[in-house]
């Protein structure tokens, strides 16, 4: 028996808009911080964690929710993860 490799081309996982959101808030809850504990690890406002963790069309907070996971799991966000 040989190893199957498979000549299809790495494709990295994307996430939604809404998937981050819902992905920063979890990582918060998962951590045990409130939205103040983590305005202030990341130097923001509560109201930015807010927006953040809430998902709306059009929002403009990509920014902010790939900070809030790269701070909170220790990982770097490459895009393109989202669409």
């Amino acid at each position: 028996m040989t190893d199957a490799t498979s000549d299809a081309p790495y494709q990295a996982p994307f996430m939604t808009p809404a998937d981050l959101a819902e992905r920063a808030r979890g990582l918060r809850e998962d951590a045990g911080l409130t939205q103040r504990d983590l305005a202030d690890k990341i130097e923001c406002s509560t109201s930015t964690i807010s927006k953040a963790e809430n998902f709306h069309e059009g929002d403009g907070m990509i920014g902010a929710r790939i900070t809030i996971i790269e701070t909170l799991a220790d990982e770097i966000v490459e895009g393109p993860l989202y669409r």
